[in-house]
């Protein structure tokens, strides 16, 4: 059995150490964070997983047996997909890990498929709601007719991000006086993840 402390639970006791050091309340305040972060932490986890059996319960089709996966691959995913959980705070971003972990036990996770599964999973991970959001916009081919300049930004900003993820691709258009404008469309692999990720 490997007894070295992972770099989480090092964090975790800097922080408790941290915490320790604040004079007069210190010692209660470290306490206080640590018991409460770790009710949240299994809280999410006991919701979600609650909830997951109820969805696949609630299903028409079947999930195939255990057996026609690749089982490193498939518990590899899963402890990902339960770090995430302990940590995310939003309710949406949940809903899309509850579809991902669905849709990976819908079809047979390998070794052979494994790595795009894992991308999948970290960009999920990555992603603001927003990001994902904006995404779903560009694969039911809507356009964003907001007026708000803050919120143009936003969208600017998430469009960027889920190219660098290679979701999206941008061409350009140049008009007559120079005028060069850049036409972002959802790749195909900006679908798959999609459809991992939303019932």
């Amino acid at each position: 059995m490997d007894e070295k402390l992972t770099s989480r639970e090092k964090w975790d006791i800097t922080i408790q150490t941290g915490l320790q050091l604040v004079p007069y309340v210190g010692g209660a305040l470290a306490t206080s964070y640590f018991s409460v972060k770790q009710e949240k932490r299994f809280k999410r986890l006991e919701t979600f997983y609650k909830e997951l059996s109820e969805q696949i319960s609630g299903t028409e089709s079947h999930l195939p047996s255990a057996d026609v996966h690749d089982k490193e691959s498939l518990i590899a995913l899963i402890e990902r997909i339960n770090d995430e959980i302990e940590r995310e705070s939003s309710t949406k971003k949940r809903e899309y890990f509850k579809n991902f972990f669905i849709n990976i036990l819908r079809k047979p996770t390998l070794d052979s498929n494994y790595d795009e599964r894992r991308i999948f999973l970290d960009a999920l991970a990555n992603l603001t709601v927003l990001e994902f959001e904006v995404l779903l916009v560009y694969s039911e081919y809507k356009q964003t007719d907001t007026e708000d300049v803050t919120e143009k930004a936003r969208i600017a900003q998430a469009s960027g991000r889920l190219e660098m993820y290679g979701f999206l691709e941008g061409s350009y258009m140049s008009f007559l006086g120079g005028t060069t404008v850049k036409t972002l469309t959802i790749t195909q692999l900006g679908i798959n993840f999609i459809n991992y990720c939303k019932e």
